[in-house]
């Protein structure tokens, strides 16, 4: 029988692996000048636009926040972070933080998006994989992960 955890990390291997091949192959592009000058002009406007479009992505995730009713907060004491199984476009960091913190995923995503362009993607990429290749794998018995325990009732005098 397989360890779902183990898998998780394979996972998250296989995908630094390929991301690592890319990179590769994109340097390797750059180096030899097969880039169309378009696409660095391309880049150039996206990185001088990176912090109006951050603005847009907050300010897209405070209005689908206030319009779906729910609120950030705190988790309860004991509750645990983990990758969600069924929330999930990559790994289910994403995912497992927005019910973590009691998001909708796309306000995370959003939320996400916008620290990749204040920070830089690079910097916001190497935190995701960290993220996934730290955070425990959902529980898969088929329900929700478990919850902390309830406090202790004082007894009635």
């Amino acid at each position: 029988m397989s360890d779902p955890q183990r898998s998780g990390r394979s996972d998250v291997l296989v995908v630094v692996g390929i991301a690592l091949v890319a990179a590769g192959a994109w340097l390797t592009a750059v180096r030899l000048d097969v880039i169309p000058p378009v696409m660095f002009r391309a880049w150039s406007y996206v990185r001088r636009a990176d912090d109006a479009l951050a603005l847009i992505a907050i300010g897209v995730a405070v209005i689908l926040l206030s319009r779906s009713g729910s609120t950030i907060s705190l988790p309860a004491k004991g509750t645990r972070l983990y990758k969600s199984r069924s929330d999930k476009w990559v790994f289910g960091v994403l995912g497992g933080l927005a019910r973590y913190f009691g998001l909708d995923p796309a306000i995370a995503r959003l939320a996400y998006l916008a620290f990749a362009l204040l920070v830089d993607f690079g910097s916001a990429m190497v935190v995701y994989f960290l993220l996934a290749v730290i955070m425990p794998q959902e529980p898969s018995d088929g329900g929700a992960p478990p919850q902390p325990p309830a406090a202790p009732k004082e007894p009635v005098a």
